[in-house]
């Protein structure tokens, strides 16, 4: 059952929807045409701050961030949450869905106040047979996705929870191209995410803030302040 709010009126929403189409980069390759006629099958809906974007059990359409975060996340049998990711405005989800058909298996809440647009899948489906080369980046982003997933279940068998969390932030800071980042979840999601309990992590977080390694600061920043200490605790047997 869908939830958000409709955006605003017919003209208006669709210069909304063809600028969220067009901040995804599956749709980069496309011409303006197309990706206006991509905005035409689809609808943009607001989510407060912990209302659900869709729920476990769902048929999908495509879903793309454009403003705010969303978390993507499962149920497990104990009741408790496992963190799959958090994607943030151009990112999309529910492409496993459009191309199975399959209901969804997992959980997708807003974090902030987001605004989601979400396109039909048969038009999904067709762009996808007109155009290849949109169909090949779907499969390199579920391709990667797979593969982070892989390395994440890895590294939950056979990796220390100091060794998950220094691999973690080592990743953030890529991700953000600066030792100086902000945590993309609350200590609860990515404790989930790593494998652990909060307690533990906040442990592990201050452990390295004593080494040098990090230092912790106001609104979940975090500075690696010693690169070579935390890639040696990532490395460590």
């Amino acid at each position: 059952m869908t939830s958000g709010r409709l955006y605003g009126d017919a003209a208006h929403d669709h210069d909304h929807r063809f600028r969220c189409v067009s901040l995804v980069p599956l749709f980069a390759a496309l011409s303006e045409k197309d990706r206006h006629r991509i905005a035409e099958s689809s609808v943009t809906r607001r989510y407060e701050r912990g209302e659900h974007v869709f729920r476990a059990g769902e048929r999908l359409d495509l879903h793309i961030v454009h403003r705010g975060r969303v978390k993507v996340y499962r149920l497990l049998e104990s009741g408790s949450e496992q963190l799959i990711r958090i994607l943030g405005a151009g990112e999309f989800l529910g492409e496993t869905a459009v191309l199975s058909e399959t209901e969804v298996d997992h959980f997708a809440v807003a974090l902030d106040d987001a605004e989601v647009c979400s396109i039909d899948r048969r038009r999904i489906l067709a762009v996808l047979t007109e155009r290849p080369s949109v169909a090949v980046t779907m499969l390199q982003t579920v391709s990667q996705r797979l593969s982070a997933a892989e390395q994440m279940v890895s590294s939950l068998t056979g990796r220390s929870v100091e060794q998950r969390l220094a691999e973690h932030l080592l990743q953030l800071a890529y991700d953000a191209d600066s030792l100086r980042f902000r945590l993309p979840s609350s200590k609860k999601d990515l404790a989930s995410y790593l494998g652990t309990t909060a307690e533990t992590l906040s442990r592990r977080l201050s452990a390295l803030q004593k080494s040098g390694a990090i230092r912790l600061g106001p609104g979940r920043f975090v500075e690696i302040c010693d690169e070579q200490v935390l890639r040696s605790g990532a490395d460590a047997d």
